[in-house]
């Protein structure tokens, strides 16, 4: 699980971990690694914390390596869950902000699944959640990076279904609406009167949807 220490990482952690399973969680902060991978284990998980920054190809390498390593040589999820929330005007967006929101919400899913694409291989069950947005197709004003990014994010998802369904590789792009995270809370006035989900709701619906035998190509949580 990428960005495995707050929000929906976090919460999609420790709802796999309430079930027995082993999680690996991926974040910059060794401290908060080290705090969630407690929290992963007292809910009756196995937990490993491996430090990466997704701007980083070498940082993800080793981190998907120890995370595979971790998980005895076969990945049955792959949850690509680090993202950035940030709204501004078109024109007041700088060519660093442009930049490093693609590269936490596309470069750094790309680098993680080329990593673990060959132990998604051997496992009998792979799954692939990639955290889209809801708004990338009804973007308000202000939401020229998440829309374009997340947009980016959807069709990513669709080209791997492409290429991965005939080998039994299951790929869902998680399409929430607004979520109580981190992230969102500079911003929560924005959205004053708009219902707000919790990180919680969002990691059953991935634990429903792996678990479901017709798991959806897109998925919406409200």
């Amino acid at each position: 699980v990428t960005g495995g220490t707050k929000g929906i990482g976090r919460a999609v952690a420790l709802r796999f971990a309430r079930e027995g399973a082993q999680v690996a969680i991926a974040a910059r902060t060794s401290e908060d690694l080290d705090r969630v991978v407690g929290e992963i284990e007292a809910a009756g998980g196995q937990g490993e914390a491996c430090q990466a920054n997704l701007r980083d190809h070498g940082s993800l390498e080793a981190a998907v390596f120890r995370a595979v390593d971790f998980f005895g040589g076969a990945t049955d999820v792959v949850v690509n869950c680090a993202g950035l929330v940030e709204f501004a005007p078109f024109d007041e967006i700088d060519v660093d902000a442009w930049e490093r929101t693609l590269a936490v919400h596309l470069t750094g899913p790309y680098l993680v699944l080329a990593e673990a694409l060959p132990s998604l291989r051997e496992s009998d069950r792979a799954h692939v959640f990639n955290i889209g947005a809801a708004l990338a197709s009804d973007p308000g004003p202000g939401a020229a990076l998440l829309a374009a990014s997340k947009a980016g994010v959807a069709g990513f998802g669709r080209a791997l279904h492409a290429d991965l369904a005939p080998e039994g590789i299951r790929v869902t792009t998680v399409l929430p609406r607004l979520v109580d995270t981190p992230g969102l809370a500079p911003w929560k006035d924005r959205f004053e009167g708009s219902a707000i989900s919790s990180p919680d709701t969002v990691a059953n619906r991935i634990w429903d949807a792996y678990h479901a035998d017709d798991a959806p190509l897109e998925l919406e949580v409200d």
